[in-house]
């Protein structure tokens, strides 16, 4: 359900559209040298990104609906929702992909989306589901897994961005 930025307790820093979203990464990949394909199937992934024989599968989300007024953005349990919704795509990419591939969840970089997120960490790791933070001003940040901070440096996805390796979890 929306909700108004004034009730919540801590305002968003920022408000992007899913669309928003898919623009900032569509734009940083073509800079970093990425072919790009949108997905047009409802239910799918959004874009597909090639790179050195790479492909990358991104699923990308707002923290508002384009359609909802302004001052409005989604509460957590859309957020949770949306987040759950990106796996489950990138999951079925997973299946459907071609190798090698990486998997990319695009979210606006607000702390209330980086929270939800981290609360999955140590699985979207094992998935091999890197996350990709989007700030108005169109900086990107990551949140790469460890195993595959090497591909991601090799392939620059981190350059013109920050970069934050997830250290490995203890077992």
């Amino acid at each position: 359900m929306p909700i108004s930025l004034e009730r919540l307790k801590v305002p968003d820093e920022f408000v992007l559209t899913q669309e928003e979203v898919l623009e900032a990464v569509t734009e940083h990949l073509m800079a970093q040298g990425w072919t790009l394909q949108l997905e047009a199937a409802a239910g799918s992934h959004d874009l597909i990104a090639a790179k050195q024989d790479w492909y990358a599968y991104i699923k990308c989300k707002g923290s508002r609906g384009k359609r909802q007024q302004e001052g409005m953005v989604y509460d957590n349990n859309q957020l949770r929702g949306n987040t759950g919704d990106q796996i489950e795509k990138l999951i079925r990419a997973q299946g459907e992909a071609e190798n090698p591939s990486l998997f990319i969840m695009a979210n606006p970089g607000l702390d209330r989306m980086k929270w939800v997120v981290s609360k999955l960490e140590t699985g979207l790791d094992k998935l091999d589901i890197i996350r990709m933070w989007v700030y108005p001003d169109r900086t990107i940040k990551w949140d790469i897994p460890a195993h595959l901070l090497q591909i991601a440096r090799m392939l620059e996805i981190e350059k013109n961005g920050k970069i934050a390796v997830a250290p490995p979890k203890k077992r």
